[in-house]
C-alpha cells in the first residue's frame, strides 16, 4: 500500500512541477510560486527538507515576480520547519536556508535579506550553533579587479569570492 501512495504522490508533484515550469516559462512568476506553496504543504506531511526545498522554490519565483514579502514569508516558513528538528544541524539543510539570504540580496531586497539573515542567526543561536551572517555591510566593487568578471550581490561583510577567477576580495 505504501508503494502505492508513494507512486502516486509522486505522478501529482510530477504534474505541479510542470505546471509551475509552465507558468515560469511564460514569465507568470507569481502563478508559478503558488505552485510551489501548494506542493510545500503537501510535502510537509511527510518530509521536512523536501518542505524546505518546495518553500525555496516559492521563494525563488515571488522574487522573480517581485513580491520580497511573500518570499519572505515563505523563507520564514521553511526555516521555522527546519528549526524544529534537528536538520538545522546538518550543513546541507542549513546551507540551503542561507542560500535565500543571497537570493534576496541578489534581487535588490537587502532589508529582508539582512532581517532573514538575523532571524536564521538567532535559531542557530537557539540551537547553540555559530551564527552565520554579519549583517553589517561593506562595500565591495561591482567587477573582479583581478579578472573584470562581473561580481554578485555580497551578503558577508568581510570578503567575496569571485565566481570567475576565485580572487578573495575584501571589503572596502
Amino acid at each position: 500500500m505504501g508503494f502505492f501512495l508513494d507512486f502516486k504522490r509522486n505522478r501529482h508533484r510530477r504534474k505541479a512541477w510542470t505546471e509551475a515550469y509552465d507558468y515560469k516559462r511564460a514569465g507568470k512568476f507569481a502563478e508559478a510560486a503558488k505552485v510551489y506553496e501548494r506542493i510545500a504543504a503537501e510535502s510537509l506531511q511527510y518530509n521536512e527538507l523536501i518542505y524546505a526545498g518546495d518553500c525555496h522554490d516559492a521563494v525563488v519565483c515571488w522574487l522573480r515576480a517581485r513580491h520580497p514579502d511573500m518570499a519572505l514569508r515563505n523563507a520564514r516558513d521553511a526555516l521555522r520547519v527546519i528549526a524544529k528538528t534537528n536538520w538545522l544541524k546538518d550543513s546541507n539543510p542549513t546551507d540551503e536556508i542561507c542560500k535565500m539570504v543571497g537570493e534576496f540580496y541578489e534581487a535588490g531586497y537587502a532589508p529582508a535579506a539582512d532581517t532573514f539573515a538575523n532571524e536564521i542567526n538567532a535559531a542557530l543561536i537557539a540551537h547553540n550553533l555559530p551564527p552565520r551572517f554579519d549583517t553589517k555591510h561593506g562595500k565591495f566593487p561591482a567587477v573582479c579587479p583581478q579578472c573584470g568578471g562581473a561580481l554578485p550581490s555580497a551578503y558577508t561583510d568581510l570578503t567575496l569570492t569571485c565566481p570567475f577567477c576565485s580572487t578573495v576580495i575584501h571589503a572596502e
